[in-house]
């Protein structure tokens, strides 16, 4: 070690005063009443985020349940539509009559 080192070095403190915080009651009461509010605003963000969800779902379980019965509507349909009896029904008025003989194009 240099003599000017040593010299810097001999007028420091070898030993460090505490960091001591103090406050009053009225400190005290106001920085809990502010973790409070502060508490208080984190629950309702969560409390109306939770709302919000929850009215989306509703909105989306509505429209599925909408979807669920027109889909049940639509195969009530097509399965009337693919009934023997409603073909038959369709060809009588559309015009269409059977024939006896059938004849067949080959191709090659």
């Amino acid at each position: 070690m240099t003599t000017a080192t040593a010299t810097l070095r001999r007028n420091q403190n070898i030993t460090r005063n505490k960091l001591e915080f103090q406050t009053g009651r009225i400190s005290a009461g106001l920085m809990l009443l502010g973790l409070v509010i502060l508490l208080s605003l984190l629950y309702l963000n969560q409390v109306t985020k939770t709302s919000l969800f929850n009215y989306k779902i509703s909105n989306l379980e509505n429209s599925h349940s909408q979807l669920q019965t027109q889909k049940q509507q639509l195969q009530i349909e097509a399965a009337r539509a693919q009934s023997l009896a409603e073909t038959k029904a369709r060809a009588t008025t559309a015009g269409l009559v059977k024939t006896d003989t059938v004849s067949f194009v080959q191709t090659r």
